[in-house]
């Protein structure tokens, strides 16, 4: 009853924050407008035609419409053309539709990529160029010059229309409109000497938090002394879980006493944006002062994670930055693979061409039939997730118009062939109920199944004999190896790889000055030095290229004999692959329920449509 009763408090504070921010002004709306009209060259053209803007609370607002990447001229020219039609409410909520315009003609047009449509410059954050990242294509011409039009001033706050255009040899011209927004930074010029006190709220165990510790007043003595500042960083103790950390954030949301920094999970920080708390990275990140340069490169940071941490709105904002990730590896029974002559699968068919092998080996050393299986998937949700992911399929996605998520699995052919493959094969790939287990360690360690499939973080516990750090050997009774996850042969390009792991966002509590506190501990923990000393303690991977290519942690990796080095070699080798899955409330709810019905797949009535279906049900009930 007491469980139930946190979960109803939990769901209850999710809907509170869900309220508040419903009770907020309400952004205008457009009605009547085109988004894809098409006329012909030299055909008159008034993207206003037609169009209205209101607002809940001021009424009409069309005669405070304004169109952007549009002139007078234009439709002279075949091509395509971006046009923005921007309103601005009394409170200052700007909503914003762009028109694809096409102008019909002869001429074949160029294409326009890569570009961000609205970014944000803070002053002081280095330079802008509108440029950077675009890639112009076209039939005609293999070289063609982009054209930046419009003006703008990085030191002045504003509203800047620039127009990136590229017109080929034949007259086919295109057109893209990006709404630069010039602003004040948030973050101070200075770091304040007054004593400041900031709090990490994390779900570490008692090792872990003693290097948290470490860092802690490490970063301390830092600020001491290149800055004189009297900063002390609190390690709150540990929530247990990730759940109950999250249950604890909701609560401290809505109660306003929530702390400067959190240890979270992407879907976790997708709630916290609800309840308006978490702090836009971008002015930090670029910062000319505070910022992730030099030895301290943001491009340094592993591309994936970056892309993990910039999921959450369309702008590609920040509102996280790694700290503890992992990922899924193999991890099979390397004595009994030497002595068969089998090395490591790279692909789920070679696995399956190999089980006979395997199990003849087993039934000869005292398995059967009911205790055996060649191998088995440590996490359903990971197992439905990756499986569909390697066969084409549609697992979720998230509306960046509504922000709300989306559940594609139930219809989808290509995650009906992932599943169907694995309920052909389940006497061969398993998953850890079969032995009544939480994880696939346990029958591992016995000798009932020879391969696994968990996180990297969790090698440990399929080490016989148990993990020794001090002398953090393959096993006793039998030596494992690690390898990357296989892939599956028929869809090469379709390899992935599910990442893992949580980051860290930076939280609306407390002065300016704590909050670049608490940005710089954060800077702190995930620099090359200390990445690279947590993945050596803790088994996670560095979150930095530059921590791969150190001196130290190379030395680390090529240690044969010790577990924990050859899975983040197994790890690094795949990262290529990684994927993640897009964070949104209720984005939880659907690993739960696709895990489910991969069990019932598997191990149930084997009725594939119905329990897709039945997930996609029980998903949607929370909303």
């Amino acid at each position: 009853m007491k469980k139930i009763f946190s979960v109803v408090l939990v769901a209850l504070a999710i809907l509170v924050l869900s309220a508040c921010a419903t009770r907020r002004n309400q952004a205008p709306y457009f009605e009547g407008v085109n988004l894809t009209p098409t006329i012909e060259v030299g055909q008159a053209f008034n993207p206003l035609d037609g169009v209205e803007a209101k607002d809940r609370e001021d009424g009409n607002l069309t005669d405070q419409i304004t169109v952007s990447g549009w002139e007078q001229g234009d439709e002279n020219f075949p091509g395509n053309y971006e046009i923005i039609l921007s309103v601005t409410d009394s409170a200052g909520e700007t909503t914003r539709v762009t028109i694809n315009l096409t102008v019909a003609g002869d001429a074949p047009v160029p294409v326009i990529t890569g570009f961000n449509p609205t970014p944000t410059f803070y002053i002081g954050s280095g330079t802008y160029n509108p440029t950077q990242g675009v890639t112009v294509t076209d039939p005609i011409d293999d070289d063609l010059t982009l054209e930046v039009l419009g003006n703008y001033n990085l030191e002045v706050p504003g509203t800047y229309t620039i127009r990136l255009r590229a017109t080929n040899s034949a007259g086919g011209r295109t057109t893209v409109t990006i709404i630069l927004t010039v602003t004040e930074s948030p973050v101070p010029f200075t770091l304040s000497t007054a004593p400041m006190t900031i709090t990490l709220w994390h779900a570490m165990g008692q090792d872990n938090t003693a290097l948290l510790n470490k860092y802690a007043r490490s970063f301390e003595q830092k600020m001491a002394t290149e800055h004189g500042a009297n900063i002390t960083v609190v390690i709150a103790e540990s929530a247990g879980n990730y759940n109950t950390l999250r249950s604890n954030m909701i609560n401290a949301i809505t109660a306003g006493t929530y702390p400067n920094l959190v240890q979270g999970y992407p879907d976790h920080v997708a709630e916290y944006l609800n309840g308006k708390v978490v702090v836009n990275l971008n002015p930090y990140i670029h910062s000319d002062i505070w910022g992730l340069h030099g030895a301290d490169a943001f491009d340094d940071i592993i591309q994936a994670y970056r892309e993990e941490n910039s999921q959450y709105d369309l702008a590609g904002t920040f509102y996280s930055l790694p700290f503890n990730k992992s990922t899924e590896v193999m991890i099979y029974n390397k004595t009994v693979f030497d002595a068969l002559g089998l090395t490591a699968p790279t692909t789920w068919q070679e696995l399956i061409a190999m089980a006979p092998t395997l199990r003849n080996h087993a039934y000869a050393n005292g398995q059967t039939p009911t205790s055996f299986r060649p191998a088995a998937y440590d996490s359903n949700g990971n197992a439905f997730i990756t499986f569909t992911r390697q066969f084409g399929g549609q697992y979720t996605a998230i509306n960046f118009t509504n922000m709300r998520g989306q559940y594609l699995w139930h219809t989808n052919q290509n995650t009906f062939a992932a599943m169907q493959f694995l309920k052909d094969n389940n006497s061969i790939i398993t998953l850890p109920d079969f032995w009544d287990q939480q994880y696939a360690s346990t029958p591992f360690v016995n000798g009932q199944v020879y391969v696994t499939f968990g996180s990297s973080a969790g090698v440990r516990y399929n080490i016989p004999g148990g993990f020794n750090a001090a002398n953090p050997s393959l096993g006793t009774t039998f030596q494992i190896g690690v390898a990357p996850i296989p892939y599956n042969a028929d869809r090469p390009n379709d390899r992935a790889v599910i990442q893992q792991g949580t980051n860290i966002s930076l939280l609306t509590k407390g002065t300016s000055q704590e909050q670049l506190a608490s940005w710089l501990f954060l800077k702190h923990l995930i620099n090359t030095e200390n990445t690279m000393d947590w993945a050596i303690n803790t088994g996670y991977l560095p979150v930095r290229t530059s921590a791969y290519t150190h001196p130290t942690y190379t030395a680390f990796l090529n240690q044969p004999n010790n577990a924990i080095a050859i899975t983040a070699l197994a790890a690094y080798q795949q990262s290529g692959y990684f994927f993640y899955d897009p964070a949104f409330v209720g984005s939880s709810r659907a690993r739960t329920q696709v895990g489910l019905a991969l069990e019932r797949i598997m191990l149930g009535d084997g009725n594939i449509q119905q329990a897709l279906t039945d997930a996609f049900n029980e998903a949607n009930l929370g909303g």
